[in-house]
């Protein structure tokens, strides 16, 4: 093998990367260039010195024909992984394979989608990296399928770096899943190397390594027409003595590749027998890489005779033996060998080859591939194998089962029965958040069904994507339920699930006497057959019911139903979301805050195994309102944003929406920033009239928004704000208590009202007996009597929830009381306790209050010595980085997050090295994990 030649700066590059990651930094890196520049040899170098020192490595490699079969070539490395890793295999890439097996393989595996698998690959990989440095590298990265990228994208980011070097690569492509994950690597601070041709000095040293002599004229002519690619100069030069005339072009052919190299091949072919051209010729066609056995079943002879007529060719170095697969040279001598046949043939090749294939019994993805490449048009059996394609790659990515199914589409003619494969399109659509592509193919559909059958499915697929799509669709979701109840049949088992959603539509627009009345129909149902995977709508409705009424008990006995039915059966569509997001409202009044924060990471697996990218959408404000009350202020920015982020693109207009633009509204306000606090409250009241208000969303985001108002000096507004909300909704249906605010701010001028409410809390906590609302009805009290100890014994029970910020919000009113008895000692303590408190949240607003205000001006706030090393000794804008960190950003993202320089980071996190006596970002970013800091 010839030495590396012309590379020596990028392999210098990579090499230092490994010095860097081997001390445990995580270190991304991208190899592009044209076909033949030399990444593969680069790369392949990059593994030598890798593995000889000792390294795991992962190598995908990825071909043309699999670019919508997803996991093939993670799959097969991972295996080989796996072998390299003997005993000490984590028990998630265990799992990952099998799952990865039984879907590839059609063994009858669990319906996990990718995203799950993914995860533990991600989460195994940094289990290696733990004792021994990992090498990720994806070849050809350019033919990556879309699970395949959200992987590599997923190594790349994970939160715990480690030793691991993630090494991409590729050719240039406009393909979208190659562009947004090469931004996304960019994002990350990915080294970008693009490998240049290679001069005539370096050529020249190439063609003497290969010929063993100084180049003659006749050479340096080759030399010349290779134009600098090392591939090029290596075949030319191997076969210079053989070499034909040059040829004309042959048409479809990558114009880069020299005539005379295609001249050489051509010749090569020449010099075989017939029949291991013939032979040659369906394996260039069968991809980059092939299975003997595919090969003879497609030419019509055993697996013995296959490989003899293709001996010549591994002789001539055409073919190359992998294993127990064989490989082309190169992606480019495939090409040519491939195009030996015209068009017209090859397409007519890959029907049969799709045939052969099928008899063989090979996965129905793999032959669906071939039938496309015939130019299948107005073909019903191409279609029905792409349609088979659809439905296996389903689990694994819900992106390739649309393209699949859209392919299918596309085989049909004008007189072809569409509607069942248009509906497929569909809800494929619904899981992606495509709602409004969704809804354009079912409304198209809605003149052409045929049978009962069909009017069911479709008019149940619109109230799914309405339902969906939130408050502003709710009348057209109740409907569309309503059609489908009129369709079924008396004892049709999906009458359960569809009055199941008809409560939790009745919920939602506060009927909770209508949403119990069709929860208690679903289950007193007598229907044909099981209806036990149809139950969990009913039971998250009458969960949430008796959680409005103050039933924390009985509400938490039917959402434990609903998510033990889900876990049964599995679900689709809303029932992904709903027994989760309920089941953690059940908790959230009586749990500590973790254990609601547990469910809902739960809810957010059970969404990636189904693929349903809108559900989990859904569940994210929550997620959000879970770590703001937490005092996670951090993570519940990134929620919040997320959740904006997508509403916006996918157009939805959900639930989600109004609670997470209050909440970033809010969020807005303590670190400042009043200007943008006010445009979101503003935007989150538009958002909340344009659907009308809701049971359990619209009380926390009009919260949300009063607070904003009364910061800005709008004490007024801010309370009208709450007593209409209160009116509206909160006293049947209050999940986020506003009672206390709503005293706070009507106890002087409406001392009646703000008394009655404080009844209405307080009867909800005896009926409740639930922690929440315990420390709700003592707040509410203690502001109208103005009683430090009875809003001191509200924080303490929401500080055994975890309840931190709200916590030290209510500490802040006891001390204004307190301030006002005249103790100026207590004063002292407890203003010193608030700002330590508001320090470890990492906001600005209420600190910037407490030491600002006039009242507090005569008293020195008992604040401990911040000591020289340690947590504690970090500074709030240190503790925002070194958190950050923790998260797995690089210093550019994290200066693009806390808005300051680039520079300012490096300051900070150089400060938080020598603080906290750490010497690496992973040793950083492992204390934040460990201590929370």
């Amino acid at each position: 093998m010839s030495r590396l030649v012309g590379r020596k700066p990028e392999l210098r590059q990579l090499l230092a990367a490994l010095e860097r990651v081997r001390s445990g930094t995580c270190e991304i890196a991208t190899v592009e260039g044209e076909p033949g520049i030399g990444k593969t040899k680069l790369l392949a170098e990059l593994l030598a010195r890798a593995t000889a020192d000792g390294w795991h490595v992962l190598q995908c490699d990825f071909a043309e024909l699999d670019v919508d079969r997803p996991f093939l070539a993670v799959a097969s490395a991972l295996h080989e992984l796996c072998e390299q890793l003997a005993t000490s295999v984590p028990a998630e890439l265990v799992e990952a394979s099998s799952l990865l097996d039984a879907a590839l393989r059609l063994q009858g595996g669990d319906d996990v989608h990718g995203d799950y698998i993914s995860s533990l690959i991600v989460e195994g990989l940094h289990e290696v990296a733990r004792s021994t440095p990992m090498l990720v590298m994806f070849d050809d990265a350019h033919l990556i399928d879309d699970a395949s990228a959200r992987l590599l994208w997923g190594i790349a980011r994970h939160r715990r770096t480690g030793p691991v070097f993630v090494v991409a690569a590729l050719r240039p492509s406009n393909r979208e899943t190659v562009t947004a994950l090469r931004r996304s690597l960019d994002s990350r601070g990915a080294i970008t190397m693009v490998l240049r041709s290679l001069d005539v000095s370096e050529s020249d040293l190439l063609a003497m390594q290969i010929l063993g002599c100084e180049p003659d004229l006749v050479v340096r002519r080759l030399l010349a027409e290779a134009g600098g690619n090392p591939l090029f100069i290596t075949e030319l030069l191997r076969g210079h003595s053989e070499l034909p005339m040059p040829t004309d072009a042959v048409a479809g052919e990558d114009a880069h590749v020299p005539s005379t190299l295609r001249g050489l091949v051509f010749r090569r072919l020449a010099s075989l027998p017939e029949s291991t051209r013939e032979a040659l010729g369906d394996a260039a066609l069968l991809g980059l890489s092939f299975d003997v056995r595919e090969l003879a079943a497609v030419i019509g002879v055993d697996a013995h005779e296959a490989l003899d007529h293709l001996m010549a060719a591994i002789h001539q170095r055409i073919l190359i033996e992998d294993g127990t697969r064989l490989v082309f040279q190169h992606a480019i001598v495939q090409t040519i060998v491939a195009s030996q046949r015209p068009e017209v043939a090859r397409r007519a090749r890959h029907r049969h080859i799709a045939q052969s294939l099928a008899r063989l019994g090979a996965p129905n993805a793999q032959v669906a591939e071939h039938h496309w490449r015939s130019s299948p048009m107005h073909h019903r059996d191409a279609s029905m194998w792409l349609r088979r394609a659809a439905q296996d790659v389903r689990p694994l990515s819900v992106e390739a089962a649309l393209t699949w199914s859209q392919r299918a589409l596309a085989c049909l003619g004008d007189d072809e029965p569409t509607f069942d494969l248009q509906l497929d399109v569909a809800g494929l659509l619904i899981l992606l958040g495509r709602v409004l592509e969704a809804e354009a193919i079912c409304r198209s559909e809605e003149t052409r069904t045929a049978s009962t059958e069909q009017e069911i499915r479709l008019h149940t697929s619109l109230c799914a994507l309405t339902m969906m799509a939130g408050r502003t669709r709710q009348a057209e979701a109740v409907v569309e339920v309503e059609r489908v109840l009129a369709l079924l049949g008396s004892r049709d088992p999906r009458r359960v699930e569809m009055l199941g959603w008809q409560a939790l539509l009745s919920l939602f627009s506060g009927r909770l006497d209508d949403a119990e009345r069709y929860a208690h129909q679903a289950l007193s149902l007598e229907v044909d057959g099981d209806p036990g995977p149809m139950l969990s709508p009913p039971y998250d409705a009458l969960g949430l019911v008796a959680l409005l009424r103050g039933d924390v008990t009985l509400a938490q006995e039917f959402t434990a139903m609903g998510t033990a039915v889900f876990r049964d059966h599995g679900s689709t569509f809303s029932s992904v979301m709903m027994p989760h997001f309920s089941q953690a409202m059940a908790l959230l009044s009586a749990r500590p805050i973790g254990e609601v924060i547990d469910v809902l990471e739960d809810g957010y697996r059970a969404c990636d195994r189904t693929g349903h990218a809108l559900a989990h959408l859904h569940l994210e404000p929550l997620m959000g309102i879970a770590h703001f009350v937490r005092g996670d202020i951090a993570v519940a920015r990134t929620s919040v944003e997320r959740t904006i982020d997508r509403n916006e693109e996918w157009k939805t207009g959900g639930v989600a929406l109004p609670t997470a633009t209050g909440l970033a509204a809010y969020l807005a306000m303590l670190r400042d920033d009043l200007v943008t606090a006010r445009v979101l409250a503003d935007r989150a009241l538009e958002e909340l009239l344009s659907g009308g208000a809701q049971a359990g969303s619209a009380d926390f985001a009009v919260w949300c928004v009063a607070c904003v108002y009364e910061a800005g000096g709008e004490r007024a507004q801010a309370r009208d704000m709450l007593v209409g909300i209160w009116e509206l909704l909160a006293k049947t249906a209050s999940l986020y208590s506003i009672a206390p605010d709503l005293v706070r701010l009507t106890c002087d001028d409406r001392p009646e009202f703000a008394a009655e409410v404080v009844a209405l809390a307080a009867a909800r906590a005896e009926r409740s007996g639930a922690a929440l609302d315990r420390a709700h009805a003592l707040a509410s009290r203690g502001l109208l009597e103005r009683n430090a100890a009875l809003l001191d014994g509200a924080a303490l029970a929401w500080e055994e929830l975890g309840w931190s910020l709200t916590a030290t919000r209510i500490r802040g009113f006891a001390l204004e009381i307190v301030r006002r008895n005249g103790n100026r000692n207590e004063v002292r303590i407890r203003l010193g306790a608030l700002l330590r408190a508001w320090d470890l949240m990492e906001v600005t607003y209420p600190i910037r209050m407490l030491t600002s205000a006039p009242e507090n001006k005569g008293y020195r706030a008992v604040r401990a010595a911040r000591p020289s090393h340690g947590p504690d000794s970090l500074s709030q804008a240190e503790r925002s980085v070194v958190r950050l960190v923790g998260e797995g950003l690089t210093n550019k993202e994290i200066a693009r997050r806390l808005f300051v320089s680039h520079r300012t980071v490096d300051t900070h996190v150089s400060h938080a090295f020598a603080k906290l006596g750490v010497s690496s970002r992973v040793q950083l970013a492992g204390l934040v994990v460990r201590e929370r800091v």
